[in-house]
Order: C-alpha cells, then structure tokens, then sequence
C-alpha cells in the first residue's frame, strides 16, 4: 500500500490499492468521504451563483456554462450538455435569447444548421460566475496547510482523469458538439 499522499508510478494505477477485474477496490468509506466533501462543495459551488444579474435559474446557468466551455454549439450538442431534448432545449434558448445571454447565428459551413453562442452580457455573467466560484474555492483553500494544499492538487489532478476516463463525452473527446 502506498503511503497517503505519496505519489504513484505510472504502472500502478490504481495507487496501491489492490486490483480486480481491472479495477480498484475501492472501500466505502472512501467513496462515502469523497461524496461527502463533493456534496458540500457543490452547495458552496451552488450559494456564488445567487445575486447574479440578470437573475438565471440553474439549467440556464448550466446551458451559460456549456455554450462558453465550446464558445458555439448547435442545438444537438447544447441539448446532449444538459442531457435534455431538443424542443426543451430550444425553450430554453428562447428564454436565454430574450435575456440577451446568447444568440443564434447560421452555420458558416451549412446555413440550416443553427449555432448558439454567448452575447458579451453572457461572457460577463459566465466570467462573474467563475470569478465568485473561484472565490469560494480560495476561501476554503486558504484554511488548508500548503501541505495539505499541493496533496489536494496531486489528488484531484488524478481524479479529474478518471472522471475524463468514465465520460467519453468529456472535453478531449468532443465529437460533433462544437461548431
């Protein structure tokens, strides 16, 4: 068992926890922590989204996020993000339209297909967002020991590859979703 907090070799991916079938047992108590920890961070994630101006609710903040993570998607793509339909996903951009958050232009390449992308207001929102998200996260950062701080890092570096690892839809492996 590696010791915690040490780094891995590459030949060892599951970081010395033994493995079956090719994957890492992993105890529950384990899953149950990070669970924990990730609960909480998305409330904290949650509270920077409140007193934003103009006022969105969650799915158009998620569909903000979306459009400016690929700078255009079409319909398709934007309602594959959100994991919603076509038709709900083009109320949705009505709505978002309509508060000046985002526009709808025709396809260079083929002028039926429709392509959205965020309005400066949507940049400005979309950038005050990440700016109070950021806040949060060196808020609580800066109650953790730089120790503690660069062992995080290490930790969630890995555990965002292997999130990337079970979506095949994570960026790196977009396919059509971007214009």
């Amino acid at each position: 068992m590696t010791q915690r907090g040490s780094r891995r070799s590459a030949g060892d991916p599951a970081g010395g926890e033994p493995v079956r079938d090719g994957r890492a047992d992993v105890p529950d108590d384990v899953a149950a922590a990070v669970e924990r920890v990730l609960s909480t961070a998305a409330l904290l994630w949650s509270r920077a989204d409140q007193g934003l101006e103009p006022a969105v609710s969650p799915i158009q903040l998620r569909a903000v996020e979306a459009v400016a993570r690929f700078g255009r998607l079409n319909l398709g793509g934007l309602a594959e993000e959100l994991g919603a339909i076509p038709s709900s996903t083009s109320r949705l951009c009505d709505r978002l339209e309509a508060a000046g958050l985002v526009v709808r232009e025709s396809a260079p390449a083929d002028r039926r297909e429709t392509l959205i992308r965020l309005t400066d207001q949507g940049e400005r929102l979309h950038a005050e967002l990440a700016r109070r998200r950021r806040e949060v996260v060196r808020e609580v950062l800066a109650q953790m020991s730089p120790a503690s701080r660069g062992r995080l890092i290490d930790a969630l570096t890995d555990f965002g590859q292997a999130c990337d690892r079970q979506d095949p839809a994570a960026p790196g492996a977009l396919g059509s979703r971007s214009a």
